[in-house]
């Protein structure tokens, strides 16, 4: 389904063709019998749906696991190769079960640096005492009438 280089040992895939129903959407568009096999892409052996623990059970597979690889479903659709006469369309679907690298962020890869490091970063201040805000010469209120202003008439 993939290509891949002959001596790219870290690639392998189980895949399952399915077959056109010459349907539309909302209906289900593509199928394949539950007999169907799947094919492993680094051994071309086939397996049924009931064995896949025995394909993910292989020696190439667990390497690949032990590397920290996981397992995730992809599909595409393409143009049938040699199709049937009885075939109900020209595009098939591949699924693909593919074992995948973990992702391991690269760090700085386009020259900027992490955010963490651009954006100065929050330190506490000590607590300062409060400074007065009043004039110097400014004097108590003693009584409180004489808060009062007279109204001009």
């Amino acid at each position: 389904m993939y290509q891949q280089n002959k001596s790219n040992k870290d690639f392998v895939a189980l895949t399952l063709w399915l077959n056109p129903t010459g349907n539309q959407a909302p209906k289900y568009e593509y199928k394949a019998s539950a007999e169907s096999l799947f094919i492993c892409s680094a051994t071309k052996k086939k397996y049924k749906l009931s064995q896949i623990n025995e394909w993910y059970q292989t020696e190439a597979v667990q390497r690949l696991v032990q590397q920290g690889y996981t397992g995730k479903w992809f599909a595409k659709t393409q143009e049938i190769e040699t199709p049937k006469p009885y075939d109900k369309g020209n595009i098939q679907m591949v699924l693909s079960f593919i074992m995948t690298k973990p992702y391991k962020p690269q760090p700085n890869v386009d020259g900027f640096k992490p955010v963490g490091q651009t954006m100065p970063q929050y330190t506490p201040q000590p607590m300062t005492q409060a400074q007065p805000s009043a004039p110097d010469h400014a004097m108590p209120v003693e009584k409180m009438s004489d808060m009062d202003d007279e109204i001009p008439f």
